[in-house]
């Protein structure tokens, strides 16, 4: 017998409700804690990728990842006949419970936490937990290092013996073993040239670098209209980050409406404010 040391990252603390897991990552440890195997992809999680600051996944890196249909079987491969460990349990343990629900199968995970596992004075979080055994955790909240980390405590405390548990039946699921790491994904996406007319309606999604409300006094001032939702009416969506799956970029990729850089919209700007002012004065140019 084995164990899988498993952590995710996610979009915020709501398993039940609207967040996702972002990013999955396996570690496979022998029967004494030595390592044998690891696995770990991002995840396309169908909505906006929540506390990026924390995280450090970008829409663009999860661009062309493998939903978690699409791997819930590699997954389930890797943790099959395996004792589940990881730290705070109790976390990780719900997510993938939940993710596993929307596929309609219902599981009830158990295992061994490594936060539960630490000394008295030891702390909880898992950077403590491993200085204070002396373990280097390097590129926190990156799920292959925090799972690596784990391993490696957990490899410390089985040392001086832990508690037995039993594997998780896990499910046999069709999946794809793909795996999509960060660093490696090459999304690519077509630059849109949009002709914008006096009354075009346009939608802001995101922290711009320029502030919104700057943005939206200039779509004013071209003479646009700017609305804080998308319709099948809306003539483009500018967005801080144009792989954005926020819930308007989804929308208006559903109704074919374009989604644009800053840059891209202020070309079209400057586009339409000359066409403006030509027609002002009297010179007529066609655009």
């Amino acid at each position: 017998m084995g164990y899988a040391v498993v952590d995710v990252e996610t979009t915020g603390f709501a398993a039940r409700r609207s967040d996702r897991v972002v990013e999955v990552a396996v570690v496979q440890l022998d029967a004494r804690g030595e390592p044998t195997g690891e696995w770990c992809t991002l995840l396309n999680p169908g909505r906006d990728l929540g506390p990026q600051h924390v995280h450090r996944i970008s829409a663009a890196d999860v661009w062309a990842a493998p939903t978690f249909a699409q791997v819930a079987g590699a997954l389930t491969d890797r943790l099959a006949g395996r004792v589940l460990v990881a730290h705070n349990l109790a976390f990780d343990a719900r997510f993938l419970a939940a993710e596993f629900a929307r596929l309609g199968v219902e599981l009830e995970l158990d295992g061994l936490c490594t936060m539960r596992l630490a000394p008295p004075g030891a702390g909880r979080s898992l950077r403590d937990c491993c200085a204070a055994v002396g373990i280097d955790l390097e590129d926190a909240h990156s799920a292959l290092h925090d799972a690596r980390a784990t391993a490696r405590l957990f490899a410390h405390y089985l040392r001086n013996g832990v508690p037995a548990a039993a594997p998780v039946p896990w499910p046999r699921l069709p999946g794809d073993a793909v795996e999509v790491r960060r660093g490696n994904a090459t999304p690519s996406r077509k630059a849109h040239h949009v002709e914008l007319r006096v009354g075009d309606v346009v939608v802001f999604t995101g922290q711009t670098a320029d502030p919104r409300d700057v943005w939206i006094s200039r779509a004013r001032a071209a003479g646009l209209v700017s609305h804080g939702y998308v319709t099948r009416a809306t003539r483009l969506v500018v967005a801080a980050d144009p792989f954005t799956l926020s819930t308007k970029a989804r929308r208006a990729r559903a109704y074919e409406v374009p989604v644009v850089s800053e840059a891209e919209f202020a070309d079209a700007l400057t586009v339409l404010s000359c066409a403006r002012k030509d027609h002002r004065t009297g010179w007529h140019k066609a655009y």
